[in-house]
């Protein structure tokens, strides 16, 4: 895991910046993560700044499995077929079925990491992030496409609107391993420049994150999830455009992590995938790469 560098907020030239890029960039009006155990009869409310929120019940706390060192990623499966997928991940059915929002008969993609992570690492990746790389401009030079390098990379996308359509949903029984904001890149700065780094870092834009969470505590103190650590055992919904991190842990702890991406994907990386053994692949218009993403 690479070292951070530390960034002077307290600068006020760089604060000046920050806060000139904060609108520019990012969207933050609107749930870009949602967790799960609310009441789905609840009503909607809008606040004054525009932040929703819904009338929160009693938390769930979501049933995992006994770990047996599963280690699957984006392998397609047909959700609300529990026959295409493999029996001996049916233990995570109940969490797959927990996932509202998806339709069956939807190919998704599920991922299940089940591992002991050192002290001062993290299981996931490490550094601010977002699940699209964006273009296709910042993917490596041999998963381009060519004269439309420019175009969108989508990555399970993600609306909420009365509801949460496409997006990811994840959930860990391990506490402060997973920062998320609740805000997202503005769809149309994906594709400009310098805005997302490769494979969708964003871990140059903490500034401005930073900002938009000490305005959020300004205007809606009412509201605690600008930013948050996921907590164990709750199913969280993210949009695509969503930053989050895999965060190091404080001592050696063995962690399951449950993901599933919507239907919504441009490209599978093959080399970084798991096949499923039952026969499930993308649908035809998803571009299948293969070759080291990173190299």
């Amino acid at each position: 895991m690479g070292s951070k560098q530390s960034v002077d907020t307290g600068s006020e030239d760089r604060l000046t910046l920050a806060e000139s890029r904060v609108d520019d960039i990012f969207e933050y009006r609107g749930n870009s993560f949602w967790e799960f155990g609310w009441d789905p009869d609840s009503i909607f409310d809008k606040s004054d700044c525009s932040l929703w929120e819904l009338g929160r019940q009693k938390p769930v706390e979501m049933e995992f499995p006994p770990p047996t060192d599963i280690n699957i990623n984006m392998m397609p499966f047909v959700f609300g077929d529990k026959n295409s997928i493999p029996s001996e991940y049916h233990g995570y059915l109940p969490l797959i079925n927990s996932c509202w929002g998806l339709r069956s008969g939807q190919i998704c993609y599920l991922t299940i990491q089940e591992s002991l992570v050192k002290k001062d690492t993290s299981q996931r990746r490490a550094g601010l992030h977002i699940e699209t790389p964006g273009s296709f401009e910042n993917l490596h030079p041999k998963h381009r496409l060519g004269g439309g390098d420019n175009m969108r990379v989508d990555w399970g996308i993600g609306v909420m609107e009365y509801s949460c359509y496409g997006g990811i949903y994840m959930s860990s029984t391990v506490s402060d391993s997973c920062r998320v904001f609740n805000c997202r890149i503005r769809e149309d700065k994906l594709t400009e420049p310098g805005i997302v780094r490769s494979h969708g870092d964003v871990s140059h834009l903490e500034p401005e994150l930073k900002l938009i969470c000490e305005h959020r505590k300004k205007y809606a103190p009412f509201v605690d999830n600008h930013v948050i650590n996921m907590r164990p055992k709750a199913l969280y919904w993210i949009t695509d455009r969503t930053p989050h991190e895999s965060l190091p842990l404080a001592e050696d702890t063995y962690r399951q992590y449950f993901r599933v991406v919507s239907p919504s994907i441009s490209v599978w990386f093959a080399d970084h995938s798991t096949a499923n053994p039952l026969g499930i692949v993308p649908p035809s218009d998803v571009i299948i790469l293969k070759g080291n993403k990173f190299e």
